[in-house]
């Protein structure tokens, strides 16, 4: 049973992804940052319809309803001193660039993205009443960690649209709204956020990602990323580190997928 309380956000990654999850590799398609103040998920449901037929008398003969399902799940995300790549890494605006070529801002655009979208991964913090099991023998200095785990959440989200920007004597934050979908091309992911053994090695999710499902939510002690360096977007490879033996999805002969990711190059942020 995993019980946790979910406290503080610790870390946001985003991951360029096409409309089914793919993870889609390209010179600015990952960031790692602290620079967000919220991110709220709720749910947008089709409600219970109820099926009724009445008899020539009047009184009910058939009584019936269809159960609610989840359609998808409305995301706002709340930004402050972020850079703008993050901005174009949701919605698509292009960037605004100095002389130098260094970006310094964003234009906006009258269509709104929906053939690509991010992976929005999130840490959040809080001590469970688990997280310190008693020791019944030495084993346990073999997989010795900080002894803290993490709520881990992992949404696909897209049609991101900027809102209200409010300049006055007082703090401005950025706010982005979108719609989730579902991500079964995401896999495992190419990230190591798991444990794969009882040594906490560091893995991809254990089970893929399906066509039906729109957030995943649970316990780990794997520590989540450090933010890229000045929080600004970096190169994401799939293809060149994704080779045999550690395939994404599986090899041409029945090779099994990768357990562990392998580590990206070196992060040099893109302008």
């Amino acid at each position: 049973m995993s019980v946790f309380p979910v406290v503080k956000g610790t870390r946001l990654r985003a991951t360029k992804v096409n409309s089914c999850g793919l993870p889609v590799a390209g010179n600015a398609n990952y960031v790692v940052t602290n620079g967000w103040v919220s991110l709220a998920i709720s749910p947008v449901m089709q409600e219970a319809e109820e099926l009724e037929q009445r008899n020539a008398e009047g009184r009910v003969c058939v009584a019936d309803r269809t159960p609610p399902e989840r359609k998808y799940y409305n995301l706002t995300l709340t930004l402050c001193q972020v850079n703008t790549c993050l901005i174009t890494l949701f919605n698509g605006w292009e960037q605004e660039l100095d002389w130098e070529g260094n970006a310094v801002g964003v234009r906006d655009q009258r269509r709104v993205e929906s053939d690509y979208g991010v992976a929005l991964e999130v840490w959040a913090g809080g001590k469970a009443g688990n997280d310190c099991p008693t020791p019944e023998d030495d084993s346990i200095f073999a997989s010795a960690s900080t002894g803290k785990s993490y709520g881990y959440f992992l949404t696909f989200g897209t049609e991101f649209t900027l809102g209200d920007i409010e300049i006055a004597a007082s703090v401005a934050n950025f706010t982005l709204t979108g719609i989730t979908f579902a991500g079964p091309q995401w896999g495992r992911g190419p990230w190591n956020v798991v444990p794969t053994d009882a040594d906490n090695t560091p893995g991809r999710l254990l089970t893929p990602v399906t066509d039906d499902q729109h957030l995943v939510i649970q316990r780990t002690p794997i520590a989540p990323p450090e933010p890229t360096p000045g929080e600004e977007c970096c190169p994401l490879n799939i293809g060149s580190v994704f080779t045999a033996p550690n395939f994404y999805f599986g090899g041409p002969d029945g090779e099994p997928a990768a357990d562990v990711a392998p580590a990206q190059t070196a992060c040099v942020p893109t302008p």
